[in-house]
């Protein structure tokens, strides 16, 4: 390599020093700048999108605070009514007391209840109900579909 060096003259030395430079600077730009620039530049479009969810966010927290400070009384405590009953009562009251199979307590104010193929179109609007309207928490759900429309519920609460 030496010899061969050697055996150019200084022109050819000098163009194939520069095109050696410019391989460098264009192998460069390709395996670094360039990829650093495509990922600065997914990551900033990354970060704008993320602040504007975080905007959403905050809008729906405070919407949140603002109607759960203006929701009526739980009606559980005032009606005095056992968690036991006020579930089965409602479960009833939605239509859905021939597919409610099991309530069994579970300890201080938690119950264990069981569905099998309810309509899963009239659960979740009953679900909204528990949690809404009587404060009652939903600990763990497990819902396994059957048949169009229909599922197996298992389900834990918890009064409030």
């Amino acid at each position: 390599m030496k010899t061969w060096w050697e055996g150019l003259s200084y022109r050819e030395r000098l163009l194939v020093s520069g095109g050696a430079m410019l391989t460098l600077a264009l192998l460069l730009y390709a395996l670094a700048w360039q990829p650093f620039q495509a990922s600065h530049r997914r990551l900033r479009q990354s970060v704008a999108e993320q602040r504007a969810e975080l905007a959403a966010m905050r809008q729906m927290a405070e919407e949140i605070r603002r109607l759960g400070g203006a929701s009526a009384t739980p009606t559980s405590p005032v009606d005095g009514r056992s968690l036991l009953t006020l579930v089965d009562q409602t479960a009833r009251a939605a239509g859905l007391g021939a597919t409610l199979k099991r309530v069994t307590p579970q300890g201080e104010n938690r119950l264990g209840v069981q569905f099998d193929a309810v309509e899963f179109d009239q659960l979740v609007p009953w679900l909204g109900q528990l949690e809404r309207d009587y404060r009652i928490l939903i600990v763990n759900l497990s819902v396994d579909r059957t048949a169009t429309g229909r599922v197996n519920a298992r389900l834990t609460v918890q009064g409030g």
